[in-house]
């Protein structure tokens, strides 16, 4: 009777105990400071080139040896938190307080609906970019001196590759499909780089369960092209437990063609800031340039704007 009870007691004891305490991954929930609302797609690094996202209910798994933990997301303020411990559960971001001054965002409902593109969409396919967790691209797209009148955005265009034949999967034996946050931003005055400050709301969630049609996706409202120029950001999301290593779904197309390359591209989770396509280390070997021809990839992406 007396090991019975023992054996109660232990069990007891051993479901009071934290996750921590067996090295098990510890589930945070990431919330708005204001309305307590749970923020999806928080991109959170772990360290030690990792990281992943919040899901849609705003929860993320923090590794055991993360023991420090970076989040950061287009709308938020970034919050670094030196040690996660059993009790906390809930992480909070504030709110940005952007100024968007130099563009002036309109909502009225335009009369002339007739549409051109702007970009690199028809450009040739000559190679492509695979996704991964947390990378992002931009193509910037200046602004024409020859309009008389200055045009407005409607939607955002990205050339995609669905396909998987030509993928490897060192970590997964089928395709993960990501989640892609399409957004546009100003050029950083100094850097030239995109701004961390988003023109439309946060961008726009395309799930991974959709593909992306010829005719792009459609902003919420139409807002005047920027003087300054403005960058289309195309990003990667996955909850699944990969590395920023492991290639995602779909990839971009990219062209040889453009004579002045206006890609950026950024990778999170190797705590690497934006860099200029060029100056991306992959095209730098001997191999790489000879099969570019001394040229550098540019993103097929684009714009459908009225004027």
């Amino acid at each position: 009777m007396n090991k019975i009870k023992s054996y109660m007691l232990f069990l007891i004891l051993l479901t009071m105990l934290s996750p921590a305490t067996f090295g098990m991954a510890q589930t945070i929930i990431v919330k708005d400071s204001i309305t307590h609302e749970a923020v999806p797609f928080v991109s959170v690094n772990f360290g030690n080139d990792t990281g992943g996202y919040t899901d849609e209910n705003g929860a993320i798994a923090i590794p055991n040896e993360a023991a420090q933990i970076r989040l950061s997301h287009i709308c938020y303020e970034t919050k670094s938190i030196s040690k996660i411990t059993a009790d906390l559960q809930t992480i909070f971001l504030v709110p940005k307080s952007i100024n968007l001054d130099e563009v002036a965002i309109s909502a009225k409902a335009l009369k002339r609906t007739k549409t051109t593109e702007v970009g690199s969409m028809k450009a040739k396919t000559q190679t492509k970019h695979k996704g991964a967790n947390g990378f992002e691209m931009a193509l910037f797209i200046p602004y024409d001196s020859t309009w008389t009148e200055t045009p407005y955005i409607h939607s955002i265009l990205a050339s995609l590759d669905y396909s998987t034949h030509y993928l490897v999967f060192t970590e997964i034996k089928t395709p993960i499909y990501a989640t892609l946050r399409f957004d546009l931003r100003l050029p950083d005055a100094k850097t030239g780089a995109p701004k961390d400050e988003s023109l439309i709301d946060g961008g726009i969630i395309l799930p991974s369960s959709q593909k992306l049609g010829k005719d792009g996706i459609s902003l919420p409202r139409p807002i005047p092209f920027p003087q300054t120029g403005v960058f289309v950001v195309v990003e990667w999301i996955t909850t699944a437990k990969v590395s920023e290593s492991c290639n995602l779904v779909p990839s971009l197309n990219m062209t040889l063609d453009e004579k002045e390359n206006r890609t950026w591209n950024k990778k999170t989770f190797r705590g690497m800031d934006w860099m200029q396509e060029q100056d991306e280390p992959a095209y730098q070997n001997e191999e790489a340039q000879y099969f570019y021809k001394g040229r550098t990839p540019s993103a097929k992406l684009g714009l459908k704007i009225s004027k």
